[in-house]
């Protein structure tokens, strides 16, 4: 039954990231690509935009709108905004479907059982007929093209804004998982913290995203630098100044070294069996951190195993949700799948 009906509704994955929100239609593939934003008139109770247009309302708007983040530190942190934004954004890829969809749902490997039946909820709020649940790092791995079926374990550093997550993951299952907070928009606010502390500006997050984008890295023969627009510390007034991929390193280099840490936390929990299996395999990073400049050469050393940056890091988590939507059949009945 489960499968006719599947032929006929719509089936889609939902990876509702800190920063993006992706929507991967079974038979369309990528539809959506938002940053997770949310704008709302506080007097009509309207929401007036989603996505990029709502995210380039920040600082830009009347009293009376507010901008919402439906996910923080890797959850979905107000279920009403959720919902609203979620709505908002499934109504232009559901349109007026026959039956209600099937929706598969990312969350961190990490999240406490009763936030991760709160998403269920959420997703059976949005009118969907079925919701299933699947591990970031796992779809990552799944995305990366990890055979996860194997009995050898893979190893996998999914980097996401709100959470970083290393997991191994034996036989189609999570074997084991470390997590931290101290992930992108950590890395952010050390940056616009550092940049303070040496006396140049004060720089928004956004500036601060674009530095480590453009500059920050972990090759040391890497060099570049930038003319931003910020704060005078001093009087506040509007300041312009080059910053370099120097004035960066340090907070690069704590940001690099909290990945050390979670890696050498988990191996120090998991069987030695898989341990003999990682060193031989080595270690896939994943998520929009995995860009980092130098961050794979850099771990290597630090940790003893081999490292490689899988293709489009940024996409890994959808692509292997796209994938678990063409092999539905067996994801509900494998371990992997989260009920």
């Amino acid at each position: 039954m489960l499968k006719s009906l599947d032929s006929l509704s719509k089936v889609i994955a939902v990876d509702l990231g800190t920063d993006v929100t992706r929507v991967w239609d079974k038979n369309e593939g990528l539809l959506v690509e938002h940053p997770s934003f949310l704008a709302v008139d506080t007097t009509s109770q309207k929401i007036l935009a989603i996505g990029k247009d709502a995210q380039e309302m920040q600082g830009r708007t009347a009293a009376n709108v507010q901008l919402f983040r439906p996910v923080q530190k890797g959850q979905v942190w107000d279920v009403a905004v959720a919902r609203a934004y979620l709505q908002a954004v499934l109504r232009d890829v559901l349109g007026k479907s026959f039956l209600s969809p099937t929706l598969v749902l990312s969350v961190p490997a990490s999240l406490r059982p009763a936030i991760e039946q709160e998403t269920v909820q959420l997703g059976y709020s949005l009118g969907a007929r079925e919701v299933l649940t699947v591990a970031q790092p796992l779809a990552a791995a799944i995305g990366s093209g990890m055979p996860v079926a194997d009995a050898s374990g893979g190893f996998i550093l999914q980097l996401g804004l709100g959470i970083s997550e290393a997991a191994v993951i034996s036989l189609g299952t999570l074997v084991g998982v470390e997590a931290t907070h101290q992930a992108g928009e950590w890395f952010e606010q050390q940056i616009i913290l550092s940049l303070k502390d040496i006396g140049k500006v004060t720089v928004s997050r956004e500036t601060a995203r674009e530095l480590i984008t453009k500059l920050a890295s972990l090759d040391e023969d890497f060099s570049s630098s930038l003319l931003v627009t910020g704060k005078s510390e001093k009087t506040q007034a509007p300041k312009e100044v080059e910053i370099t991929t120097q004035d960066l390193y340090e907070p690069t280099l704590l940001a690099a070294n909290n990945y050390v840490r979670l890696v050498k936390k988990l191996l120090t929990k998991i069987p030695t069996e898989l341990t003999v299996d990682i060193v031989d395999k080595g270690l896939l990073l994943s998520g929009g951190g995995a860009k980092l400049r130098g961050l794979d050469e850099y771990l290597v050393p630090k940790l003893g195993v081999p490292v490689s940056t899988v293709d489009e890091p940024d996409q890994a988590v959808i692509r292997g949700m796209g994938t678990i939507l063409e092999h539905l059949d067996e994801y509900r009945q494998s371990l992997g799948q989260r009920e």
